[in-house]
């Protein structure tokens, strides 16, 4: 099946896919409430319409993408009511759990993907060759980039294994990562948790929409000198180095250029497979919903999500999502 048509507008922030003639009956659960409306981050909202309209190809009724900037503005529409679903990393996830009175409702959607990914550490190959025996220790008092404040890979793994190596319980996570690094690079989706004097002015907030957020944007923090070490994915380096498939007008630098930096000390090259390098497992994003979603609504949701079909024709070779179920 090819790439899917896109969603027709039908608001000023949102979409809905084309019907297939099909009239949605009442009792449609899908339309109980005004369909299903899934919140899309910033860029993700192409990927949304594409979607849904694949969903309105297969089913008949009615999903409808609602766009907004971050994160916290998709997690506030669903408390108000005005959204349904959104797809968040596990870090955000658990602050959606914990803040907002949210559940899973199903884990990412992968086709020929990994279901989870590793959390590592990236630096510069000559720090390596310098100190064969150097550790995450020796970055004390450096400048550091971060995939995202409460993130899994690029902030809760690494500073969790920094608080463990001071065995301090009294410090909270931000107060741990201040006092090891000297600056940091973390922005975040939730207001007023981010810190970001290595990548932006001093005592601003980092831009949860500018040039350093997100996987990539650490990377591209390490790259240009910035920061001196990257927390990321496994596979960041491989997607956005000089040679890789993602590669931008900013990955002036070549994957030989980077190491991975081992948790246990050492560096290894970086393959996409880290193993023992790793500073974690992350599991795949979580699609989450309000506790109060209706069962039936819920049950509808999930089969649809888990059709085949539809798995099939999201996953078209020309056609791959990498912003709507996949983190940067």
């Amino acid at each position: 099946m090819g790439s899917p048509e896109a969603a027709a507008p039908i608001s000023e922030n949102g979409v809905g896919g084309h019907g297939n003639g099909r009239a949605n009956a009442p009792n449609d659960p899908a339309t109980d409430d005004g369909g299903v409306r899934w919140c899309a981050v910033r860029d993700e909202v192409k990927e949304c319409q594409s979607f849904v309209g694949v969903i309105s190809q297969l089913t008949g009724y009615v999903w409808k993408c609602i766009q907004k900037e971050k994160a916290q503005d998709c997690l506030e529409s669903i408390k108000k009511g005005e959204a349904d679903l959104v797809n968040l990393e596990a870090g955000l996830a658990y602050i959606a759990f914990i803040n907002y009175s949210m559940k899973a409702i199903a884990n990412e959607i992968y086709y020929d993907r990994s279901k989870t990914y590793e959390a590592v550490a990236v630096v510069n190959r000559r720090v390596c060759e310098n100190n064969e025996k150097i550790s995450l220790m020796d970055f004390k008092g450096h400048k550091s980039c971060h995939g995202g404040y409460s993130t899994v890979a690029g902030w809760n793994y690494p500073i969790n294994h920094i608080k463990n190596l001071f065995n301090d319980e009294k410090m909270n996570d931000k107060e741990i990562a201040t006092s090891f690094f000297s600056r940091l690079c973390a922005p975040s989706e939730v207001e007023g948790f981010d810190t970001c004097n290595v990548c932006g002015k001093e005592n601003e907030t980092c831009n949860e929409t500018g040039l350093y957020y997100g996987h990539s944007g650490a990377f591209r923090c390490l790259v240009e000198e910035l920061g001196d070490i990257a927390f990321v994915k496994g596979d960041t380096a491989l997607f956005y180095s000089m040679e890789g498939p993602h590669n931008q007008s900013w990955s002036t630098k070549s994957l030989r250029d980077f190491m991975y930096l081992c948790p246990k000390g050492g560096c290894r090259e970086i393959n996409g497979y880290p193993a023992d390098c790793s500073f974690g497992t992350v599991s795949a994003n979580v699609i989450m919903a309000h506790n109060s979603m209706p069962n039936k609504k819920r049950m509808y949701v999930l089969e649809t999500l888990t059709n085949t079909s539809l798995v099939d024709a999201l996953y078209s070779p020309i056609d791959i999502r990498n912003n709507l179920f996949s983190p940067r």
